[in-house]
């Protein structure tokens, strides 16, 4: 018995909500979401790679993605940003009224542009954030967690911001697993 060959769910693999424009030679995967609120637009060069899953919801403004930039599976880009030419953005990532500048690569489960949080060097209490964890690990196989290096500066725009995610999950998770093993 031979099968046939796999058939996309839908005709229209991504979705596209106000104005957005798209080079006929940007790669978009499907389940792509693009939305611009009114009096925003979205503009993807020619040469863009969007993952599948990604978001990008543009308010207040404009967001460009630039020739050749790529952004990773499940990408969420929300209010007014510029993903500069070659930007290797990595999956899960979030970005949040940041410019982020050409030939960057930001790695996958990085949060861009939140203010709301703490960044490498601190805790939400305004203590260093190794001050925070405890001093033996859960495990005492483990190696003791080491600090994260800052990101090598950039010259870049103004709203440009640090690279937190992965290391403050990890950190984070580091502190439930010392709380929750302990008698």
């Amino acid at each position: 018995m031979q099968l046939s060959p796999p058939q996309p769910v839908s005709t229209s693999h991504f979705c596209v909500i106000g104005d957005v424009t798209i080079h006929p030679h940007a790669k978009i995967a499907s389940g792509v979401i693009l939305q611009a609120a009114p009096q925003s637009k979205i503009v993807i060069a020619s040469g863009a790679c969007i993952g599948i899953g990604a978001v990008i919801q543009a308010f207040e403004g404009t967001i460009t993605v630039d020739s050749n930039a790529v952004l990773g599976a499940g990408v969420l880009v929300l209010g007014q940003v510029t993903i500069g030419m070659n930007a290797c953005i990595g999956d899960c990532t979030t970005i949040i009224n940041t410019d982020i500048v050409a030939q960057q690569v930001i790695p996958e489960g990085s949060l861009m542009g939140d203010s709301s949080r703490s960044t490498l060097d601190e805790s939400p209490n305004g203590s260093p954030l190794n001050d925070a964890l405890p001093s033996n690990p859960v495990n005492p196989d483990w190696p003791s967690p080491s600090p994260i290096p800052s990101p090598a500066p950039v010259s870049s725009p103004q709203r440009q911001s640090p690279v937190i995610g992965r290391a403050y999950v990890t950190q984070m998770l580091q502190v439930l697993f010392a709380r929750n093993s302990s008698p």
